[in-house]
């Protein structure tokens, strides 16, 4: 017997007496009216908006359903989007190229032009989670010297063509963009576009700073003049490679990256703007069945606040994912484990859950989102989970601790 009462139902189901079944669904269905409709209670809910989604894989059918069809601010948990768009479009095994040119002659030890890079979006440029991915830096000096060059007559140039809607997105809260989880993605990236924890303000400039310096140390000279290449041809010199796009996906989704997010989100659609990475995003999961009827998506990351999603939205998506066969990486297996990995490192540590939810966190202020996944003994998903929190009152811990009992409580 299903049971519904202000926007929740649940599924109640009585074995051995029939008759039991209504008696609890009249008791629950009271609780409901006491508790507001809240089925995560928590100080001034009532001002607040919670959509809840509890799916049972097997069936099919949602065992808990409040506000399904509300539309919400996903904060982080958005990345569940753009990782699933990655993984159909093969992009786990993919890897971003960064070429390096030289334009003009060459003559005597001296390059008559300039040295140009063509940035194309790589988040993972010189990043501190990739330590053992060779240093593009050393790659270049490296290279200049084996194409015998002692000195660079022209400049050190960053060729941004290939790359439209350079820099953050222009849906991010201008208060964000300081700090560095609001780093725009850049068509040349590096360091994570960071200074300790502030966004770094040209990222392409101190590139260009850090290798003009180690080039010196090895002996060559930029000399930063104006010359004429009008006709010369350029001349690759170097492709630099990315890590493949599991570990990408793996580290963002464990720590919540936002570069890294908005950089697979372009990968979608190389050379074309952010707009036609989102609709490619659309198409590649609507094919898979999910429905993108009560959606609004600007970015990969979840970081704008313009964005939109349903419960049932994401609960179709985690469905649809967990279903699906072959890859080079388990959508499942992006997801931290509860009490172990991540972000919900913390979350649920000590209890019987404890590496038994596999879920994505997502926060800002006023938002605290879980979704993922409940794992069986062998690690497989049994439910998938979706927990949108917007507009709370209290402290962020009362929520965090509202939704770690109603989890203990469903599961």
């Amino acid at each position: 017997m299903e049971i519904k009462n202000n926007n929740i139902s649940y599924q109640v189901k009585c074995r051995f007496w029939p008759g039991l079944a209504l008696v609890v669904a009249v008791m629950l269905a009271g609780v409901f009216r006491a508790d507001a409709g809240s089925v995560i209670p928590f100080s001034r809910d009532r001002a607040s908006s919670v959509a809840v989604v509890v799916r049972d894989l097997a069936t099919g059918e949602d065992v808990v359903s409040q506000n399904p069809y509300k539309a919400m601010l996903p904060a982080s948990t958005m990345k569940c989007l753009t990782a699933a768009a990655a993984i159909e479009a093969g992009l786990d095994t993919a890897r971003f190229e960064t070429r390096v040119y030289t334009r003009g002659r060459i003559e005597d030890g001296t390059l008559l032009g300039d040295l140009v890079i063509a940035g194309n979006g790589d988040p993972t440029i010189e990043s501190a989670q990739f330590p053992s991915n060779p240093s593009f830096v050393n790659e270049i000096v490296r290279a200049v010297k084996n194409a015998g060059i002692r000195v660079v007559e022209g400049e050190i140039q960053v060729d941004t063509s290939s790359f439209p809607d350079d820099g953050p997105c222009d849906r991010w809260e201008l208060s964000d963009l300081r700090y560095e989880y609001g780093a725009g993605l850049y068509a040349l990236n590096y360091r994570d576009n960071r200074v300790g924890d502030k966004a770094m303000e040209s990222p392409s400039e101190s590139f260009g700073e850090a290798l003009e310096n180690r080039l010196a140390t090895e002996g060559v000279t930029v000399c930063w003049q104006t010359v004429d290449t009008s006709g010369e041809p350029l001349a690759e010199i170097l492709v630099h490679r990315s890590p493949r796009g599991g570990e990408i996906l793996d580290n963002l989704m464990s720590r919540s990256d936002n570069l890294f997010a908005e950089g697979m989100l372009r990968l979608l659609a190389p050379g074309q703007p952010r707009s036609a990475a989102i609709a490619r995003e659309r198409r590649l999961l609507s094919s898979r069945g999910v429905d993108f009827d009560i959606t609004d998506i600007h970015d990969g990351s979840g970081l704008s606040r313009n964005n939109r999603v349903t419960a049932r939205f994401m609960a179709d998506l985690l469905e649809k994912m967990a279903g699906r066969r072959g890859g080079a990486v388990s959508y499942v297996s992006l997801f931290p484990l509860v009490g172990e990995e991540g972000t919900v490192k913390t979350l649920l540590k000590g209890t019987p859950l404890q590496g038994r939810l596999a879920l994505k966190s997502g926060s800002m202020n006023g938002v605290h989102c879980y979704a993922g996944y409940k794992l069986d003994s062998e690690g497989k998903p049994t439910h998938a989970v979706v927990i949108l929190v917007n507009d709370f009152f209290c402290k962020r811990a009362e929520v965090r601790d509202a939704i770690a009992r109603f989890l203990k409580q469903q599961f």
